[in-house]
């Protein structure tokens, strides 16, 4: 059997890019798989190759991006509660970018593929527009709200609360759109079932829908870090062996929490031996506090992972997030919100010290309590981090249940007439 997958060009990011680089990757290492699977091209850098568009960043980073202008920042009340305002002109141009970004793995997959694998809302419609009789067509959720409530809270209004922005029209309208693509495709695939808790909390219409979908459990690796200790003590000295250092990585984005957790580490006892390590957001924009050090963007994960004790993720919404994986690949215990997908790293066994809620006196308290952890407690969480990873969550995981699914595709695949 043919499939075809549809998305960016593959590279180490979070969204549909990094989950395809990691899966293509796994696929090369195959030397006999039992299907053929295709891929997007590589990312090609700044200069793409002649008679093609430029390569673009996954669908969050282009979201992201269109985020953070001056000229689309805090629009007049006015147009976010009319219908056909801001928001609905910004998805619009979303999909206009997203569409040029899968164009030609669409084309290709479209042209070949038994069953088009697709990785956002957008290329969804157009395949299901433009199949052949008989093509399936399957879409795999990256996001973790519908994408008009990601843009309407990620860019307009990140302080408030999520359930004020559902009812604007056009996040209504975009909903409506994403749950109507949703149940038009033959197959919906997400991670693990507790990632579409975010899905059924916004919006009871997706029930249905995800009664239906299939579970492939994602699985990624990250590239070896070097061998410096990115929280070196000042001078480059050895730090205290009793401090304790927590690490946030990724994006301030108000679904993750990050003023959770900053409220939380502003609710420490005073004296406290720990250290929040923020990865990710802009360092003008981290509040001062004693207990955290702004580090900005770090490319170097791997090293970063090795100079901290723990990961901490105080998601909103969780789907299966890829930085978690990496920290249970590098063998780090994990403190986590028990929502979506962080609660499924607990059913697999990893190292986990889970929230009950985002109340500040509760991160505080389970930061206190990591805090005062032995060195043989933390190593005792790593270990079984790392063995979650070893055993359940590598990239040739991920792949060897990409191909299951696909045996059960063919297996009921109608057979052609001569």
């Amino acid at each position: 059997m043919i499939v075809g997958h549809v998305g960016p060009p593959t590279r180490r990011l979070g969204g549909p890019a990094g989950y395809l680089h990691q899966l293509s990757s796994a696929a090369r290492a195959d030397a006999h798989p039992r299907h053929d699977v295709r891929f997007p091209e590589p990312f090609a850098g700044e200069a793409p190759p002649p008679r093609r568009a430029p390569p673009s960043p996954s669908l969050l980073t282009r979201l992201r991006r269109k985020l953070v202008g001056p000229k689309f920042y805090r629009p007049p009340a006015e147009q976010m509660e009319r219908a056909g305002g801001t928001v609905d002109r910004m998805l619009r141009e979303v999909a206009e970018d997203v569409r040029a970004d899968t164009g030609l793995s669409l084309a290709s997959a479209l042209a070949a593929a038994d069953i088009v694998f697709t990785h956002d809302c957008f290329s969804a419609e157009s395949a299901l527009a433009q199949r052949r009789p008989g093509q399936q067509v399957w879409m795999m959720c990256h996001g973790v709200t519908p994408m008009s409530l990601y843009l309407a809270w990620s860019w307009a209004v990140p302080e408030a609360d999520w359930r004020s922005l559902l009812e604007l029209p056009d996040v209504r309208a975009w909903t409506d759109w994403e749950l109507g693509v949703w149940k038009g495709v033959d197959g919906l695939v997400l991670p693990c079932p507790e990632a579409g808790e975010s899905f059924r909390t916004i919006d009871r219409q997706f029930d249905a829908v995800l009664g239906r979908a299939r579970y492939v459990l994602s699985g990624a690796s990250a590239p070896a870090g070097g061998d410096a200790d990115l929280l070196a003590a000042p001078g480059g000295g050895p730090r205290n062996e009793n401090q304790r250092v927590g690490l946030y990585l990724g994006s301030p984005e108000p679904y993750r929490g990050f003023d959770a957790l900053i409220a939380g580490v502003q609710a420490l006892p005073a004296g406290s031996n720990l250290t929040i390590a923020v990865a990710g957001p802009d360092p003008r924009k981290v509040p001062t506090h004693p207990a955290i050090r702004a580090l900005g963007r770090v490319e170097d994960v791997g090293a970063l992972l090795a100079s901290v004790d723990f990961l901490i993720n105080v998601n909103r919404f969780s789907l299966f997030d890829l930085s978690t994986i990496e920290a249970a690949q590098a063998g780090k215990p994990l403190m986590l919100h028990a929502v979506g997908g962080n609660r499924a790293f607990e059913r697999l066994g990893a190292g986990c010290v889970m929230l009950g809620d985002l109340q500040p006196q509760t991160i505080a308290e389970c930061l206190t309590d990591i805090a005062a952890f032995s060195a043989a407690t933390l190593a005792a969480l790593g270990r079984q981090s790392r063995a979650c990873w070893e055993t359940q969550l590598t990239p040739r995981h991920m792949w060897e249940r990409h191909l299951a699914l696909y045996d059960e595709l063919a297996a009921h695949a109608p057979v052609p007439s001569d």
